[in-house]
């Protein structure tokens, strides 16, 4: 059995069990954390799955970023729900066990097209010396977006536990010039990852994977991200001017692009 396959079978395996475990006791706490603990164990078994130590170093640092990111949204994610007492995105469904066990396949469905770039770093049995460079830049451009989304999760948790700012929304740092710089920065590190990826593709049909980091930015963009907060927005602000003015003048996701209008027409 490939290494593609072997890791279909534990994602989703993780997330079928603990999905079960989850419908039953109705709870979403551990959603998120689940979602990181299986990118972490598919990356450790991709990285030790060959042996090969011309290119360990670099399926160690491909292997570093994905866990870092991992560890960093599993225990932001971990903290915020324990801290807010639950997660109002599964508020109607998780009482629904069908619509409850679709999130957890959608989530193994969002890790096994993420990673599957990177399984071309953890299977390669030799580096295009050419196009060592393009690694290089994909890791910059995936700790850019990671430091990116970090800075904007960090800001939104200082604005919120302000006491002051209560059913306010943050308009400062970051959130002035994207309504969603952490999905930006999400985004924008897995795209980092699949090009730091392309070295080691074995054939110029790998670059066909480009599709994972875009289904990704496709699900935030107008699935389970950006809609489903841009419509609890509307709901909770959209009569007040401020928050209409701050539409009117911020970018959605891409920062300075402009505001709702310019939006439409650039994305």
């Amino acid at each position: 059995m490939s290494l593609f396959w072997k890791l279909f079978a534990v994602d989703f395996g993780i997330q079928v069990v603990f999905g079960l475990v989850a419908v039953l006791l109705q709870t979403e706490k551990f959603y998120d954390f689940l979602g990181s603990a299986t990118f972490i164990t598919c990356t450790l078994m991709a990285l030790f799955y060959e042996e090969n130590a011309e290119l360990f170093d670099h399926k160690m640092i491909h292997a570093s970023c994905i866990c870092v990111w991992a560890v960093k949204l599993g225990s932001f994610l971990l903290f915020r729900v324990i801290q807010s007492g639950g997660d109002s995105r599964f508020d109607d469904i998780k009482v629904d066990p069908k619509r409850f066990m679709r999130a957890w396949i959608l989530q193994g469905i969002w890790v096994y097209l993420n990673l599957l770039p990177s399984v071309f770093v953890f299977t390669g049995e030799q580096e295009v010396p050419e196009l060592a460079i393009i690694s290089l830049v994909g890791w910059a451009i995936f700790a850019f977006g990671l430091i990116f989304e970090t800075v904007a999760d960090y800001q939104k948790t200082v604005f919120r536990n302000n006491p002051a700012n209560k059913g306010r929304f943050i308009t400062s740092g970051l959130w002035s010039i994207s309504r969603h710089p952490n999905y930006f920065g999400e985004i924008v590190l897995w795209y980092g990852l699949f090009i730091a990826s392309i070295p080691f593709f074995p054939s110029i049909w790998a670059i066909i994977s480009v599709i994972c980091p875009t289904l990704t930015a496709l699900l935030i963009l107008k699935i389970s991200g950006v809609p489903m907060l841009e419509k609890s927005g509307m709901e909770r602000w959209g009569k007040e001017p401020q928050y209409q003015q701050y539409l009117a003048t911020t970018s959605c996701v891409i920062p300075f692009l402009g505001g709702s209008d310019g939006d439409k027409k650039k994305m």
